[in-house]
């Protein structure tokens, strides 16, 4: 799967028109600036509290991980580890941390820093969590103190980090170079997770100088950063809710990149002088979720009634662009695990009644709720919603729609207020265990930290996920994913909507962009070009 995706890399398509346009500042200037725009304001800023893409795509550029995706892909690379080796019996991680290693508050990052970090996610009574929910540790490791994955950690020096796991975690690399799992400083988490959250200290490239909510993000350079000086020392990342207002100043010149344009409006930015559009490989899924402990989702028929009745085939001609498909799978395709014999279901208006009067629920009230910004998966949210609302219409499912500004709308969907909600997923990690155990598995349905909208607790599922994160040999974990997304389809705790795929606009005179499959710009590798 990851030389699949690292294939699908190098052909990455790249739509650049010639001529016009400069980057905000010329080559070589010391205080070059990069101005990027982008719909939504993050939620916050603490990465292991933070569970949107919004929020993550900043702190990963204020943090490092223990290990990193190389820009472009998911392959792994040292960061503020420089090596690691595992047990024989794939239970036991020995990590060296790198020597010097300094957060931008100038403290140290060694390995009694990394394990500060660990026992805060782990440790459900630790002082430093705040009343924080920590939902990406508990989606990708199975919960916390007994029922984490990690039985435990120990710093015996400055430079050696050791994980004991409780069974070998063939995704492990993978999931530590998440976004999720960035070291923060000790010093600045002690003084308070709220405030924390807020102005986060890493020790990675950038640093943030400044946050005015709704409004605007400054990055700054980190003088204690221990790679390469960026060479846009400052990046402003501003919030511009209204798309045509910042596909205008694009085209000014007054912006240097947009992020998640409308399909019209990428294509009308990529037919402009002086400015590229990229279009990464598509890593996401879109769906809607049923919330099993509401009345008649409880039903395997309704739900199945609800997949035949949504016509996926018009939402991807009406609301995608080009290059986005039908999701037949869960998990994108290309993914390992992708299994050739499961096909989404039909548009079939007959079948989705009978379903309904088998269930003896021939007549449906209940309510969609969806966020009112547009999302790398979901273009236009809104309009998508109305669709679904008319087609389950017409099957005899009368549905309310509840718009809500995003970061409420995750609160609401994660203490499972929702009988249905729309909303979709872009993958952290390039491994299926990312879209499957951390979305639909019983220890991602905990109330108030939820990941698993379908609130759907299924032992044999979790039979499957727990084998797929113990089995190493990836021809065998092929086999096991395969089957978990026949279940999925079968049991229909979601509907898989659309696999899309996510441009962004950068100005022509940008160097060393790269079109990520987790939607992450990396700044850090980012140059005005001497000769655009």
């Amino acid at each position: 799967m990851r030389q699949s995706l690292a294939a699908a890399l190098l052909g990455t398509l790249v739509l650049s028109a010639c001529g016009g346009g400069s980057t905000t500042t010329s080559p070589g200037t010391a205080s070059a600036q990069l101005i990027v725009a982008r719909v939504k304001d993050a939620v916050g800023l603490d990465p292991a509290v933070q569970t949107d893409g919004l929020s993550l795509n900043i702190s990963q550029e204020v943090f490092q991980n223990l290990v990193r995706f190389k820009p472009g892909g998911f392959d792994i690379r040292p960061d503020a580890a420089s090596s690691w080796k595992t047990s024989a019996d794939g239970k036991t991680w020995t990590f060296t941390i790198a020597p010097g290693l300094k957060f931008s508050d100038g403290t140290a990052l060694d390995a009694r820093a990394v394990k500060f970090n660990f026992d805060r996610w782990r440790d459900s009574k630790n002082a430093y969590r705040g009343n924080f929910p920590f939902g990406y540790f508990a989606s990708m490791f199975g919960g916390f103190d007994a029922k984490s994955a990690i039985a435990s950690v120990e710093a015996p020096s400055a430079s050696s980090f050791v994980i004991h796991m409780r069974a070998p975690s063939a995704p492990l690399l993978h999931d530590l170079a998440m976004p999720s799992f960035a070291i923060g400083s000790p010093t600045a988490i002690a003084k308070g997770a709220e405030a924390f959250n807020q102005l986060p200290v890493g020790s990675g490239p950038y640093v943030v100088a400044e946050w005015t909510h709704d409004d605007h993000i400054t990055l700054t350079a980190n003088p204690n950063y221990a790679g390469a000086k960026p060479a846009y020392t400052t990046v402003l990342v501003r919030d511009i809710p209204d798309q045509s207002t910042s596909v205008l100043s694009m085209k000014k010149g007054d912006i240097d990149m947009l992020a998640d344009p409308r399909p019209d409006d990428a294509k009308d930015l990529g037919a402009t002088a002086g400015i590229s559009i990229y279009h990464p490989p598509s890593n996401n899924v879109s769906y809607l979720a049923m919330n099993i402990e509401k009345k008649p989702f409880d039903n395997v028929l309704v739900r199945q009634a609800v997949a035949y009745a949504i016509d996926t085939n018009a939402l991807v001609k009406s609301f995608y662009s080009q290059g986005a498909t039908i999701a037949n799978n869960w998990t994108p395709v290309g993914m390992m695990g992708g299994n050739p014999a499961v096909k989404a279901y039909p548009h079939d208006v007959a079948k989705a009644k009978a379903l309904l009067a088998r269930a003896g629920a021939a007549r449906v009230t209940t309510e969609l709720y969806y966020p009112t910004s547009p999302r790398p998966y979901m273009p236009e949210p809104q309009r998508i919603a109305e669709a679904i609302q008319a087609d389950l219409k017409t099957v005899g499912i009368e549905v309310t729609l509840q718009p809500f500004e995003f970061g409420v709308f995750l609160t609401k969907i994660r203490n499972g207020e929702h009988p249905m909600c729309l909303i979709g997923w872009t993958g952290d990690n390039g491994d299926p265990d990312n879209f499957m155990y951390a979305l639909l598995d019983q220890d991602s349905a905990v109330k108030g930290q939820a990941q698993n909208y379908s609130f759907w607790r299924d032992p044999d599922f979790h039979k499957l996920m727990l084998a797929g994160q113990q089995t190493v040999d990836e021809g065998k974990r092929a086999k096991i994913y395969a089957a978990a997304n026949a279940m999925i389809h079968d049991r229909a705790p979601a509907i898989p909507l659309v696999h899309s795929v996510v441009s962004f606009a950068a100005k022509s005179t940008i160097g060393g962009v790269t079109a990520s499959p987790d939607t992450t710009f990396n700044f850090v590798t980012m140059s005005p070009k001497a000769n655009p």
